[in-house]
Parts: C-alpha cells; sequence; structure tokens
C-alpha cells in the first residue's frame, strides 16, 4: 500500500512539473531526508526553464490553508528570508513541488572547504536570523508562526523526551523523574525569560542550502516565537558537525554585534543567557538521536551524541550556577560517551 501511495505522488509530481515547465520529467530521483516524516525527490527536466526541481511527498493529504509549510514559506520571503519557491501544490494528492537549491549544505560547505570556505555562508546565515527577529510584526492571528510560541512547559517536555528515550531506553538507567523535573523547570523557565522573536526552531547547518553563494533556510514549517538566542544556539552548537571554537566564537560575536546589544543589557548576560539556551538545545537533540534508534531504528544518528554531549558538559563548564542540574545529569552525559 505504501508503495502504491509513493508510486501515485510520484505520478502527480510528474504532472505538476510539466503543467508548471512545459517538459516532460525525464527522471526521478529519490533524496536522503532527515529527521522526518515527510519524503523528499529531485525532478530532472531538462529543456524546461530549469533543469530540476524537487517534491515534497507529505505522509497525508492537506489543505493548502492548513498546512503551516505553506504559511511560513511565504511570511519568510515577506521579511526576506531565503526559502525555495514553490511552484504547484496538489494538497489531496499530498505534494508540493519546491524550487531545487542544490546538494551542498552549509555542513557540507564547512566540511568540503573549512572556515575559509564558510565563513561568508555563516554570515549570511546570521543575517536570516537577523530577517527573522527585526521585521515588523504581522498583524495577530495572519501568520502561524507568529502565534505558535514556545513555553516553560513545551521546553520541559522536550528534555523529558531525552531522560525517556536517550538514558532509559538507550542507556536502560533508572531515572528520578521528579528529581530532573524539578531541574529541567528551572532551566526552562530561565530560558524563557530571554525576549521572545521569530525562529526558525531548527537552524542547522543541514537545514541551510548554499545554491549561487546564498543561503536558503529549508525544513522551516515549525517556525515559531521563541528565545531570541535559540537559532543562534542551534547554529554555533551543531549537533551534527563541530565548528570549533573560531567560528563558534565568530558567530556569537556577529549575534552580539548586529542584534544581541539591543536585548541584553551586557555582553555576560548574553553569553549567560546563550549557554543556558544552548544546553536546553543540546540536551533536545540527544533525545532527537536516541528517539531515532529506539522508534524509527535509525542508527546513524547516535554517531552525533558524544559531541552533543562535550557541548553540554562545556556549557556547563560555563554555567556553574546550574550545578544542581548538572549533577542531575552527569551520570548519563558520562555513560552516552561511553
Amino acid at each position: 500500500m505504501k508503495a502504491n501511495l509513493a508510486e501515485q505522488a510520484h505520478e502527480r509530481l510528474k504532472t505538476l512539473a510539466r503543467g508548471h515547465f512545459g517538459v516532460d520529467v525525464s527522471s526521478l530521483l529519490p533524496l536522503a531526508g532527515d529527521a522526518s516524516t515527510r519524503d523528499y525527490v529531485r525532478l530532472i527536466h531538462r529543456g524546461g526553464a530549469k533543469p530540476s526541481s524537487v517534491g515534497m511527498i507529505t505522509p497525508e493529504p492537506f489543505t493548502e490553508e492548513a498546512l503551516p509549510f505553506i504559511d511560513v514559506q511565504a511570511h519568510f520571503r515577506e521579511i526576506g528570508v531565503r526559502v525555495p519557491d514553490i511552484f504547484a501544490v496538489d494538497g489531496e494528492a499530498g505534494v508540493i513541488l519546491l524550487e531545487d537549491c542544490g546538494d551542498e549544505s552549509l555542513e557540507d560547505a564547512w566540511r568540503g572547504g573549512g572556515w575559509e570556505r564558510a565563513e561568508p555562508l555563516y554570515a549570511a546565515a546570521l543575517d536570516l536570523i537577523a530577517a527573522m527577529q527585526e521585521a515588523p510584526s504581522a498583524p495577530a492571528g495572519e501568520r502561524i508562526a507568529l502565534v505558535r510560541r514556545f513555553d516553560a512547559e513545551f521546553f520541559t517536555n522536550e528534555l523529558h523526551h531525552t531522560r525517556k528515550y536517550a538514558f532509559e531506553k538507550l542507556l536502560g538507567l533508572e531515572t528520578d523523574e521528579r528529581k530532573l523535573d524539578a531541574a529541567f523547570r528551572e532551566l526552562c523557565g530561565e530560558i524563557c525569560r530571554i525576549p521572545f522573536r521569530l525562529t526558525h526552531r531548527d537552524y542547522h547547518g543541514r537545514n541551510l542550502m548554499v545554491l549561487d553563494d546564498a543561503v536558503f533556510a529549508i525544513d522551516f514549517q515549525d517556525a515559531r516565537m521563541g528565545p531570541a538566542l535559540y537559532d543562534l544556539a542551534s547554529l554555533a552548537f551543531d549537533s551534527y558537525v563541530d565548528l570549533g571554537a573560531r567560528a563558534r566564537d565568530y558567530l556569537i560575536a556577529r549575534y552580539w554585534e548586529t542584534c544581541g546589544q539591543r536585548l541584553f543589557s551586557d555582553k555576560e548576560e548574553y553569553e549567560r543567557a546563550l549557554r543556558g539556551t544552548a544546553i536546553q538545545r543540546n540536551l533536545k537533540a540527544i533525545g532527537t538521536f536516541a528517539y531515532q534508534k529506539a522508534v524509527r531504528g535509525a542508527e546513524r544518528y547516535l554517531a552525533s551524541i558524544p559531541h552533543t554531549v562535550r557541548m553540554v558538559q562545556a556549557h556547563f563548564e560555563r554555567r556553574r550556577d546550574l550545578g544542581v542540574l548538572h549533577a542531575s545529569l552527569e551520570p548519563f552525559l558520562d555513560a552516552l560517551l561511553k
């Protein structure tokens, strides 16, 4: 049944591409996805206005008004955030035909060319954060991303997800849920006192594509209002790639100069808030990686856990005031490194 549905989606995408570009699709190639329920394919249509496009296949049919991806894409375009164009939509078939932004992600640029190649691209990625945060607000209720919000309960639940899937299921260890809950809530309450701005929510090197030296954001459908440092924490302390101290210091300093000084009283408060936000973000990522293994059988994410754990430990070195949370987590963090 699943194979038949995929074949039907592929045929519908070919029809959409033929209608939009005026040429037949010569081939259709599956694209590797990340931790997502959506599938992606590349459609090759040589001879058309563009040589290729990308098809997104959702798990279920949708209406255009109810699918956050479409609304967020339109909002991001309005405020100057580069995102793939939407060429055609068939909600009944559960497919969207998108601009092809190529195969090179920001992470690929870093791995392939080092900081010399990646520095201007990361600077452009920070400019996109500024565009999200500094754009005039749309009228209340007009845009999905401006209505949805992170809150302390949401963040706390994410950390309990890590407790369950990383500490209990992956490691097989017992946890003191009540003790951890108190420490989790203290941290999450703190980061929700940071000024809120529009966030992408999953802003790291794999979700930023490089095309003709421009940076495009993808996987943005979960955008919402949240702590202003959330996307910076995701980018600077990327769980998939170790940027190193030089690159991280550059990102932290550049954000301070462009946005941070207007949000925080001094640099010490800024860096303290960033480390707290990064602790939550990185712990959440560890839980996602463990969940992918436990529930979906995807072992490839486990390779990112040790690097992420080491970043969490480094954050705690900068936030000695979070000693209770650190002490509660230390046995589990140590076990994840073994």
